[in-house]
């Protein structure tokens, strides 16, 4: 299974765990199986969500 399209974020995201593969092992996901690719993308764009909220608060203090 190929990796899905990320944002900028969760593409930055996805290469500090060293790739796509390597982003769904950690996860305890399996890249080939539909389901856990969902469920993968789900989890790096909430990582990536969060990521976001953590910036734009830096920027306002």
């Amino acid at each position: 299974m190929p990796e899905p399209p990320l944002t900028p974020t969760e593409r930055a995201i996805c290469k500090s765990y060293g790739g796509w593969t390597n982003f769904m092992a950690s996860m305890g996901l399996k890249p080939w199986d539909q389901e856990d690719a969902e469920e993968g993308k789900a989890i790096i764009a909430s990582f990536a969500h969060d990521k976001e909220e953590e910036d734009k608060a830096k920027q306002n203090k």
